[in-house]
């Protein structure tokens, strides 16, 4: 019995020296948890909340169901993607979403007196284009800048690229208040979805390339614009601005934009 109790105290004592281990084992485990959030929050969104909840579990606590911090939640717990169609502002509010948005793609920052001169481009040609029973011309001001949409139904015959004559006195109007801005434009054709081939366009990719050049053609024969500051565009059938399922919505589709940038700088 004597010997039995030896054994019993002497393993007591040892349980007793060997303690600390456990105490020792929680602090490190807190430890690599916190370091581990703290790299998560230097990650992007996505994988911040990732790392965050894979902490939260291997800890045993709730894994985190609202957002993060204000403006990160909805792109990190399964909103809408970035590039979802934002909903659009009341009638009439367009002019004043678009000053209020200054656009920093590519590293351009754009001012608001960037957007207040295609402002006053858009109003004149407004003015000019209401002589026009049909001009055929829409125009948008964009955070990417204003937007000169041609509709395809009124400047081309179908299934060609050549422009119209009879819509040659709108398109020199527009000409005649674009024809002098320093200002980068870009110049987009587009399509419906119905696919094209005969003798001379391949598919709708070249149909809008096409269309888009006689366009920029157009404006280059007619004004001092800087080729230099001009670019083109065919995107066929992609980017529609409304449903292919319709006549309506094909005749939408079928456009050229003629995009103007905010003034920008030299270096830009």
């Amino acid at each position: 019995m004597g010997l039995f109790d030896d054994l019993e105290g002497g393993e007591e004592e040892h349980d007793s020296d060997e303690r600390w281990i456990v105490s020792y084992a929680d602090l490190i485990t807190t430890l690599f948890a916190l370091f581990v959030l703290l790299f998560a929050l230097s990650l992007e969104d996505a994988r911040l909340r990732a790392g965050i909840e894979s902490v939260a579990r291997m800890v045993g606590a709730r894994p985190l169901s609202g957002g993060l911090r204000p403006g990160v939640a909805q792109g990190v717990a399964g909103a809408a993607p970035s590039h979802a169609t934002a909903a659009q502002p009341p009638a009439g509010a367009a002019d004043a979403v678009a000053l209020s948005r200054p656009d920093s793609a590519a590293g351009r920052t754009f001012t608001r007196s960037d957007f207040l001169q295609l402002k006053e481009i858009k109003e004149s040609l407004e003015r000019d284009l209401s002589t026009f029973a049909d001009s055929g011309v829409s125009l948008k001001l964009t955070p990417e800048g204003l937007v000169i949409s041609l509709a395809a139904a009124r400047f081309f015959k179908s299934g060609q690229a050549e422009i119209e004559p009879a819509q040659e006195p709108v398109l020199k109007a527009v000409t005649l208040n674009i024809g002098n801005l320093k200002n980068r434009m870009r110049i987009e054709g587009f399509t419906d979805s119905i696919p094209i081939h005969n003798s001379r366009f391949t598919d709708n990719w070249d149909l809008s390339a096409e269309r888009a050049g006689n366009v920029l053609r157009y404006l280059l024969e007619r004004s001092s614009l800087d080729a230099n500051r001009l670019s083109l565009a065919g995107y066929g059938p992609y980017r529609p601005i409304s449903g292919n399922d319709t006549e309506e919505g094909r005749a939408l589709n079928r456009r050229v934009d003629i995009v103007i940038r905010p003034n920008a700088s030299p270096e830009q």
